[in-house]
């Protein structure tokens, strides 16, 4: 698909005959691949495929979790002899308006357990100006105190 004109895939589910991707993607052999999601047979194929893996992050999946989950991504890339510091390690957090000391605190906990993407969401409705609310109250603060993000 990123390399030929034309081309026929026939899979267990899908298949497709005389097809064609274009714009073919700028990034050599193709994009990095993402896969999200914390079990085992996931982590596995994150060890043996992907160039990021993706959790969901608090509320939904606390530090502990994640923690323990990057560690168990890290047998599988021991197994398969790959060094785990070549997936990078992606969450998505929800950010509260009402607490953003909180946002900073669990930020920088995410830093610290090695987590070097993160995607930041916010609910609606947005208070005015969110894109600045976040830059102010998030990102500039948590970028002076860790140097990273």
């Amino acid at each position: 698909m990123w390399t030929r004109d034309v081309f026929d895939f026939h899979g267990r589910y899908y298949t497709l005959t005389g097809n064609r991707n274009e714009p073919k993607p700028v990034q050599q052999p193709g994009p990095p691949l993402l896969i999200g999601g914390w079990g085992n047979r996931t982590l596995r194929l994150v060890a043996e495929q992907a160039d990021i893996w993706s959790i969901s992050g608090p509320p939904h999946n606390m530090l502990d979790y994640i923690t323990e989950r990057s560690a168990a991504l890290d047998d599988h890339c021991a197994a398969i002899d790959r060094a785990p510091r070549t997936i990078t390690r992606s969450v998505q957090y929800i950010v509260s308006y009402d607490d953003p000391a909180a946002d900073r605190k669990t930020i920088t906990e995410l830093i610290a357990a090695g987590v070097t993407h993160i995607v930041l969401s916010l609910r609606s409705p947005y208070p005015p100006q969110a894109a600045r609310w976040l830059a102010d109250q998030i990102i500039t603060p948590v970028r002076s105190a860790t140097g990273e993000f």
